[in-house]
């Protein structure tokens, strides 16, 4: 197993991740807390309004690139998502991390968690925001989402897209603005 820590947000000793979508979310109201080294934006203004499709941001979710792909990662919390069969995403919150990279033995694994955005869209009307935001249809799959190359995972009660951390607060306002005309909006992560 190969690491390079320099990659790897908890290597950043005595900081506080934040992620792409940090500022549309300050610029909200949102109320933040500091969790596992990230400031997460746990509670927006309004939220209860949006149970239509709320959007939230999970980018402070651990990220593993595991190659070869092989089988599935498996644990509480744990999302594995086979990009081909030499690539792979493993995501789950900070404390699934020992036990991951126990299952991933010998193969090289990489820290990318600072590398992507997560943006999760749940709620009854999220797979019609969703569809007005790509074309793909089956999940979990990768292609263009909001005109950007992305991935989209099915996940309880709706939707994680996956994009380069660099256009998270893009794809983050297109789901807004998809959400909004369906009665949804930002939400913070206790809201989920």
């Amino acid at each position: 197993m190969s690491e390079l820590s320099f990659l790897s947000v908890g290597a950043a000793a005595g900081a506080v991740a934040t992620s792409a979508i940090d500022r549309p979310l300050r610029d909200l109201g949102a109320t933040f807390e500091e969790r596992g080294g990230w400031r997460i934006a746990v509670s927006v203004p309004g939220e209860e309004q949006h149970a239509a499709a709320g959007i939230a941001d999970l980018s402070h979710l651990t990220k593993l690139e595991v190659r070869p792909a092989g089988g599935p990662i498996q644990g509480d919390g744990v999302t594995w998502y086979a990009i081909s069969p030499r690539r792979a995403l493993v995501l789950g919150g900070a404390a699934s991390v020992p036990a991951v990279r126990g299952q991933i033995g010998d193969r090289f694994s990489l820290d990318v968690t600072g590398a992507y955005s997560v943006i999760a869209i749940v709620g009854p009307e999220a797979p019609t925001v969703l569809r007005r935001m790509t074309h793909l249809h089956h999940f979990p799959s990768g292609g263009e989402i909001a005109h950007v190359q992305g991935h989209v995972l099915e996940c309880p009660g709706g939707y994680w897209v996956l994009c380069q951390q660099e256009l998270g607060q893009y794809v983050w306002e297109v789901a807004v603005d998809r959400a909004s005309a369906l009665g949804g909006g930002p939400i913070g992560v206790d809201a989920l």
